[in-house]
């Protein structure tokens, strides 16, 4: 995917949870609700901000986000 390790990054005092998919530099951000991606020069995804992201509430709708990615061919990891 990107050569490296992609990591988890989460922010417990303004409740982001921050995926970075490579190593790169953002140059570029769609944003939709809480959702924020940013993109690189060559428009690939480096990384996904999740504003605010409690998990208390993923817990609540793991069983809705395993059916989604079942029907998206993704998978799902979730402790």
């Amino acid at each position: 995917m990107n050569g490296g390790k992609s990591r988890i990054i989460y922010d417990k005092a303004s409740g982001a949870l921050s995926i970075e998919v490579k190593r790169g530099r953002s140059v570029d951000s769609d944003i939709s609700g809480n959702v924020v991606i940013d993109y690189d020069r060559r428009g690939e995804i480096v990384r996904l901000n999740l504003y605010p992201f409690r998990f208390d509430t993923f817990r609540k709708n793991q069983k809705a986000l395993r059916h989604f990615a079942k029907r998206a061919a993704i998978p799902f990891m979730a402790a």
